[in-house]
């Protein structure tokens, strides 16, 4: 039995799609007519050709970097919380402090009308009017 050779382009076209994860090897495989290992080897050597991480490499880095990633949410959501926290707080001040300014407005207002009325009966009233 000869060995089929498939041409460059062919191979190419295969190795970008599993390289962007649109199709897997396996499936490659069954539509051109060879073994899976044909297509993961004409992958590996394509990665080795153009200096490109293996899948191993590729797979640890990623793990590695989904790692990172969950530590990294983590604490963002802790700062977000705090955060939270901390627009509750502020929120409850500026609440404290309107109700503090409207009763210090009205008794401001209650001293000025009594110091009005006190100032108005000093005035002396003309008889005419």
């Amino acid at each position: 039995m000869s060995r089929v050779h498939y041409n460059e382009e062919m191979k190419l076209q295969t190795i970008k799609l599993v390289l962007k994860g649109e199709k897997s090897a396996t499936k490659l495989a069954k539509e051109i007519g060879v073994t899976a290992n044909t297509v993961c080897r004409w992958v590996q050597d394509y990665r080795k050709k153009n200096n490109l991480p293996s899948y191993e490499e590729e797979y640890r880095l990623k793990k590695v970097s989904i790692e990172e990633l969950a530590t990294k949410n983590r604490e963002l959501e802790r700062k977000l919380k705090q955060r939270e926290k901390e627009l509750a707080e502020e929120r409850e001040t500026v609440e404290i402090l309107k109700k503090s300014m409207s009763r210090i407005s009205r008794r401001l207002q209650a001293s000025l009308q009594i110091d009005m009325i006190e100032a108005i009966g000093f005035l002396e009233i003309p008889a005419h009017l």
